[in-house]
């Protein structure tokens, strides 16, 4: 009889097989050849169509899911239906590795108390670290203000020295830096589940009969995976990395703006350094009768930020441009004028092609996005660290309108 069968390779420390009641199928299959090195590979086994594995790491993490060392999958049809988020996976999407990409406190320029400073790195095999990007976290609010990467290879970057006496260099240790126990099991549980974390918004206006028209938030990260080289891009996963987006905003223009950008940092890379800034303003609100009240998903912590941006710097020429996106689907026509706090070069941007195709940029529904010169964003958005701006060129010249060649 030919069975549906899925490859299992032992490249977790514990598997656990709970098998069906159909007799599985054994293939006789090389594996050493299509999976990745850095994966330690033991043996193999086949499973049927249908039969449930319990995948553990021990000690290590899922490649697929970095904040977990167990996931439950179920074989259908040579792939694996992992029962967390429902997604059919492919083997080598769900090996394990060791927790080699950190989240540590780091000293950060122009990150000072009460905000703390993260940094992501990598632990390499010399027992060297390399920094892949910086955080300056607001931990009362449960938010991060900027995140800052480079476009340098390896995403690289150049920080002062810490001591790792006060930088625990496991996962879970160091999220108990970030938060306390209760609130990073807040965070993970608010930006992991969409389905939860609209029950919470409703419940919060369950008595303001606000009409959210299908409107649902999910989570986004504000650096986005694609800025990253190859693996590098699991650092993206990370929770301090998270914000609460509407869902039609987070699939639109700030995905949009992030693909540009992504692909501004790769075809910049042969010919220059660019930093890029990406953070939150302000508290997005909706309106419930004649007053405002803005989305916390948590008492004063966690909040649906109003804006998104994100700051490119060519500190070599001395250009920058800074994109925003609104976060805000609801915003009437008359509101408009107010919130976009400058006068938008988005139009001759000319490196946005995602962004600026069919004119979607300009619509609220999916996240209404602005251009600003620097200088004048950061005179309304004070998260944003004004002494990077030094040397940027004021008006016309100092925009980085045109990809650098």
């Amino acid at each position: 009889m030919d069975w549906t069968k899925c490859l299992v390779v032992f490249c977790f420390y514990h598997l656990i097989l709970v098998t069906s009641t159909e007799p599985p199928c054994v293939i006789d299959l090389q594996c050493a050849e299509c999976v990745p090195a850095n994966m330690p590979l033991v043996s193999a086994l086949a499973a049927a169509h249908g039969d449930e594995l319990q995948l553990w790491c021990g000690a290590g993490r899922l490649l697929a899911y970095p904040l977990r060392s167990r996931l439950a999958a179920r074989c259908e049809a040579g792939r694996y239906r992992v029962a967390l988020d429902g997604s059919l996976r492919h083997l080598l999407e769900l090996g394990c590795q060791e927790s080699v990409f950190e989240d540590v406190l780091h000293s950060v320029e122009y990150c000072s108390p009460p905000l703390a400073g993260r940094a992501y790195q990598l632990q390499e095999e010399n027992s060297s670290v390399r920094h892949l990007a910086t955080l300056c976290f607001d931990e009362d609010r449960g938010v991060a203000t900027f995140a800052r990467v480079s476009n340098a290879p390896a995403n690289t970057l150049r920080l002062a020295p810490h001591s790792d006496r006060h930088a625990p260099l496991t996962l879970f240790g160091n999220f108990n830096s970030m938060f306390d126990s209760n609130t990073r099991h807040v965070a993970d549980k608010l930006y992991s589940d969409d389905v939860r974390m609209n029950r919470r918004l409703h419940e919060l206006f369950k008595y303001d009969k606000f009409s959210f028209a299908d409107q649902t938030l999910t989570a986004a990260g504000l650096l986005s995976g694609q800025y990253f080289d190859d693996q590098n891009a699991r650092v993206a996963d990370f929770v301090s990395n998270k914000v609460a987006v509407w869902k039609s905003v987070a699939t639109g223009n700030l995905e949009h703006m992030q693909r540009d950008v992504a692909k501004f940092l790769k075809m910049s890379r042969p010919h220059a350094t660019v930093d890029v800034y990406a953070g939150t303003h302000g508290n997005m609100s909706l309106r419930t009768g004649h007053t405002r009240k803005e989305v916390y998903l948590r008492a004063e912590r966690f909040p649906v930020p109003k804006y998104i941006w994100t700051v490119i710097l060519d500190r070599a020429a001395k250009r920058g441009l800074a994109l925003v996106v609104l976060n805000d689907p609801f915003v009437s026509v008359s509101e408009i004028r107010e919130t976009v706090f400058c006068e938008s070069a988005c139009a001759r941007v000319s490196w946005l092609s995602v962004l600026r195709r069919q004119r979607n940029y300009e619509s609220p529904l999916y996240g209404l996005a602005f251009c600003c010169d620097v200088h004048n964003f950061a005179a309304v958005v004070q998260e944003f660290p004004n002494a990077l701006l030094a040397d940027v060129r004021p008006g016309h010249e100092g925009m980085l309108t045109e990809l650098n060649t």
